[in-house]
């Protein structure tokens, strides 16, 4: 009877994971995935609890191995993140859960485990490449009012709402779930009232656009790097006029030099000047010994910036950036793709003013969702629309709030695939660019101090060797 009620608990949160969390997740299914594994903790000893949660959290991850093993080419060493280090933290989160309850401590334990599932994906955003890509923050981005709890909190807020109310009802006591349902409700409540004041007082009209080729970037000096640029240009001169004042295209999709690099450009400048448009382009670009992931902005001035965050294993070969980049206007930024599968890289651009964001990307399918969330969110924290060109993914037009203006799936049977829409340039930077990791670093606080108080006296169940749950009488 044990074993089975231990095996369907490990099942039915493994199932949930696996379907909450993911590349393509259910965002409801995310809420309900650490209760069974919780109500079951303090009915076992810590042992059981220990190894059910590793269990069903591995089990429940397996929905992102493929892809970081075969699609992003992590390397070996790397791929033990999401394999063993990710299981191991939630395991312990939930290990303090089950230590707080027990000694009767039923808000706390509330309390601690939400803020150790925030904590915990912020120590990993701190420590790892993986950034803030495994958060449980994206998987909400299609519920845009649990969402915007992310511009005073960042995406460690909305991680913490998630786990919370599965916390509230796993401890068992009215009083705390209804406490739950509460700040859940008031952070809902509240992000409803910021959609429905969203200010656009600036809407600029942009085109992503992807011409249908495969992963790799073509060189400039051959015979398909020609005919792509020709391609390009001759897009620039003929489609037709809908009001577009910046078109994006995607990330590495052409690979140059120092020699060669005036044959992508060139052309470029003049058809964009054209037509009247600010355009981006992906190039990866050799200049003396340093090859870098860049992105050319082509308007009045050529602005260039340098992607900063490197995918590992596959980026091995490149250098990365470390300046920001603003189209001439000061208010419209660069960046590339895994730039913003990380926090303070928003932040920083938040900080430094940007209402706007445009973004080459390059993604793999399967990818494509998940991607343009994570860097939509991004938007959501610190204040930027997004405009983002993926190559082998979503085209994506998001807002300040996370909404989806446009979208278009690339790879389809035409030359390109495009997609339009306006923009709003927001106003400045959130609360939470302007005040950093605070409810971060306040939920690290929460683990430590029930991490004291689950250790101050003996758990009365290990003096009995009992691992039922010890109620107290308040």
């Amino acid at each position: 009877m044990a074993f089975a009620r231990s095996a369907s608990a490990v099942l039915a949160t493994a199932a949930l994971y696996f379907f909450g969390t993911g590349l393509t997740p259910v965002p409801w299914l995310t809420w309900l995935a650490p209760l069974p594994i919780l109500l079951l903790a303090s009915r076992v000893p810590a042992r059981s609890a220990a190894v059910a949660a590793f269990a069903a959290y591995s089990l429940g991850g397996a929905n992102t191995w493929r892809y970081y093993a075969v699609d992003l080419e992590l390397p070996v060493p790397l791929l033990a993140i999401p394999v063993l280090l990710f299981p191991l933290l939630l395991t312990g989160v939930v290990l303090l859960f089950r230590a707080v309850l027990l000694r009767g401590q039923a808000l706390l334990a509330a309390v601690a485990f939400p803020a150790g599932i925030a904590a915990a994906e912020y120590l990993v955003c701190l420590a790892t490449p993986a950034g803030a890509n495994w958060s449980l923050a994206p998987t909400q981005s299609d519920l845009l009012p649990v969402l915007q709890v992310a511009a005073v909190t960042g995406g460690w807020g909305v991680s913490f709402l998630v786990s919370s109310l599965p916390a509230a009802l796993a401890v068992a006591r009215p009083r705390v779930a209804a406490a739950g349902f509460l700040v859940v409700g008031l952070a809902v409540g509240l992000g409803a009232l910021r959609l429905a004041t969203v200010d656009e007082r600036s809407s600029p009209r942009i085109t992503l656009l992807s011409a249908r080729t495969d992963r790799d970037e073509v060189r400039v000096d051959t015979r398909a790097g020609r005919d792509l640029v020709a391609a390009y240009v001759d897009w620039l001169r003929t489609a037709p006029d809908d009001g577009t004042r910046i078109v994006v295209l995607p990330e590495k999709g052409f690979r140059a030099d120092e020699a060669t690099l005036p044959a992508l450009i060139d052309p470029l400048v003049e058809a964009a000047r054209t037509r009247g448009v600010d355009l981006v382009v992906g190039v990866t670009v050799t200049t003396g010994e340093r090859t870098h992931n860049a992105a050319y902005h082509l308007s009045k001035r050529t602005v260039v910036y340098r992607k900063h965050h490197l995918v590992p294993g596959l980026e091995d070969a490149l250098t990365a950036g470390t300046d920001l980049a603003f189209a001439p206007d000061g208010r419209v930024g660069i960046a590339i793709c895994a730039d913003l599968g990380h926090p303070e890289f928003g932040r920083a651009y938040g900080r430094a003013g940007a209402g706007l964001l445009l973004v080459p990307a390059l993604d793999f399918t399967v990818d494509a969702w998940s991607q343009s969330r994570v860097q939509a969110l991004r938007g959501v924290e610190s204040g930027f629309s997004v405009a983002r060109a993926a190559r082998l993914g979503y085209l994506t037009l998001s807002d300040h709030t996370g909404r989806v203006v446009a979208q278009a799936a690339t790879g389809s049977a035409t030359p390109f695939t495009a997609v339009s829409g306006t923009l709003p340039v927001a106003d400045g930077p959130t609360p939470y660019a302007r005040w950093g990791d605070w409810f971060a670093w306040l939920c690290l606080v929460v683990v430590v101090v029930a991490s004291w108080s689950s250790r101050s006296r003996k758990d009365s169940s290990e003096k009995d060797g009992e691992g039922t749950l010890t109620r107290s009488a308040g």
